[in-house]
């Protein structure tokens, strides 16, 4: 088909001339007048591009044949390669490294033993993953608090890798610098479980688990009750990040917002000390301030590894002491586990656990914690595990321990007697930590008279809380052992240890907590544990 043939335009007056030269003379085209050009209306030879002046029409032609030629391509290769970046950048991302020396390439990558931690949900009945019991191998050390309104608190920590501290590599055996260290209790974490009818059910909702930032680990986790009524979660945090003023192992606390319900929120973690301060119930004085026990758990035979920290009702730092102020190597010592009450007179008295074949000891102070000294515990009990001293409502003072008499030293090693078990029975215990027993003393702890045995299997690690003149009394069973590591509690009251039986309505002896072994979890017989 023929071209249409170009339109003509009869030549300019002089008049127009100058109209349209005035009009497009060095000045951006006006929108008006850019229709006016598309329109035909201004003469051919004095039409122009947008861009450039272009009085010759023939000219003009030129260079828009030049341009298309040079811009078409560069138009194609430059949507071409957005489009395949853009595609790249989707699928790969950005994959160019920063420098060696930014803080993401250097361990501990801006991580400080401040760096704070959390709390999780356990958000389903059968367990969030990897907290599930059927997966659960190891648990141990509880501790238990109650609420005002009567619900239940307990915590502990588990593994599903290993038995209690287990091995870890050294610094040494790390391949890169940039691989986080191991820490102890590596693979640890803490759960915190509850109770809204008395101890008959459980449920756990939430855990403490700091292996999501650098191999961090938990250990020895604590509820307890402030002078205001709240419930506090003592807890440690292991984690090695080389940090000089802290160190591996820090004390972090948070507070139960809503103790009556089991989705409680929590407040921010404040930090409390370097080394463990969670082991024991601080004591709480008339005030509000507090004194809290604590271990550095430095090597065994160091006396000065027992210390203790003075808090005021607000949390700010009144002194820090230790237990034993020599620094004369004493074979006896081991982990510390001071438990502290205020006696009647107003001075403090703390158990001190001792090293493997003597009993717990005990401790007074007459300046409020500042110095101690060594005055001796009425009974034998507790070799080389923890004790735990109450002060109940009632004024008197109930201690839970291992009662396993020793009927001889052979050999530098003890001998233990044979206890009568609950069904009236004599047995001879396999270890100390066997017969977890409830005593009551009437006299500020100067004698405990009447005793009730709890458990006579190999238990430990008890902690007490009251609610309505009846005690809660949780502790482990066989934390290692085949198919056990059970946390159980046992609900007694005054008149059950008085007539060393259970004589009160609804008391109740090894009650279940939480049991791995019974929801397909616990340690199988194949299992070599770390």
């Amino acid at each position: 088909m023929p071209r249409a043939p170009a339109k003509k335009f009869p030549n300019p007056t002089a008049a127009e001339e100058k109209f349209w030269r005035g009009k497009f003379s060095g000045r951006k085209t006006p929108p008006r007048a850019r229709k006016r050009q598309i329109a035909g209306r201004a003469p051919e030879h004095l039409r122009r591009s947008p861009r450039r002046n272009f009085i010759d029409a023939a000219a003009r032609k030129k260079y828009w044949k030049f341009m298309k030629k040079l811009i078409c391509p560069l138009a194609i290769l430059f949507f071409a390669s957005a489009a395949f970046c853009g595609g790249v950048s989707e699928i790969v991302g950005d994959v160019s490294m920063p420098p060696p020396d930014d803080i993401s390439q250097k361990f501990p990558y801006g991580i400080t033993a401040k760096t704070p931690p959390y709390l999780q949900k356990i958000i389903n009945k059968k367990g969030r993953a990897p907290y599930r019991m059927n997966l659960r191998i190891f648990q141990g050390c509880p501790t238990i608090e109650v609420s005002d309104g009567g619900r239940l608190w307990a915590a502990y920590f588990s593994s599903n890798e290993q038995i209690e501290g287990g091995e870890r590599f050294s610094p040494k055996d790390k391949i890169f610098a940039h691989q986080p260290n191991e820490t102890i209790h590596a693979a640890q974490f803490a759960v915190v479980s509850t109770s809204s009818d008395g101890g008959k059910s459980w449920k756990e909702v939430f855990v403490f688990d700091p292996s999501k930032v650098l191999n961090g680990s938990s250990s020895d986790p604590l509820l307890w009750k402030d002078a205001d009524g709240k419930i506090r979660f003592t807890v440690v945090r292991n984690m090695d990040v080389g940090d000089r003023q802290i160190g591996p192992t820090a004390t972090w606390e948070f507070v139960m917002l809503d103790p009556e319900s089991e989705s409680t929120g929590w407040s921010a973690p404040r930090l409390v000390c370097k080394n463990n301060a969670s082991v024991m119930k601080p004591a709480v004085f008339p005030d509000g301030s507090i004194l809290r026990a604590g271990d550095t758990f430095s090597m065994g035979g160091n006396p000065q590894r027992a210390f203790f920290i003075k808090e005021s009702r607000g949390g700010k730092i009144e002194f820090a002491s230790r237990l034993i102020d020599s620094k004369r190597s004493d074979p006896k010592t081991t982990f510390a586990e001071q438990s502290v009450i205020l006696r009647k007179d107003g001075s403090l008295f703390s158990t001190l656990r001792r090293k493997w074949g003597d009993p717990v000891t005990g401790f007074e102070s007459r300046d409020g914690g500042k110095t101690w000294r060594e005055v001796g515990f009425p009974l034998k009990v507790s070799i080389d595990t923890k004790a735990v001293l109450f002060r109940a409502k009632s004024g008197n003072l109930i201690l839970v321990a291992n009662d396993v008499p020793i009927a001889e030293m052979k050999d530098g090693k003890p001998v233990f007697g044979e206890v009568r078990g609950p069904d009236g029975k004599t047995f001879r215990p396999g270890g100390a930590r066997y017969c977890m027993t409830a005593f009551i003393s009437y006299d500020d702890g100067k004698t405990f008279p009447k005793k009730i045995l709890l458990d006579e299997r190999q238990t430990s690690y008890p902690s007490v809380c009251e609610h309505n003149g009846r005690f809660y009394i949780a502790y482990d069973h066989a934390r290692g052992g085949y198919k056990k590591q059970e946390i159980l509690m046992a609900k007694i009251t005054e008149a059950d240890i008085e007539a060393g039986k259970l004589v009160s309505p609804g008391s109740a002896l090894k009650m279940e907590i939480s049991s791995p072994s019974k929801h397909g979890g616990g340690r199988r017989a194949d299992d070599n544990l770390l």
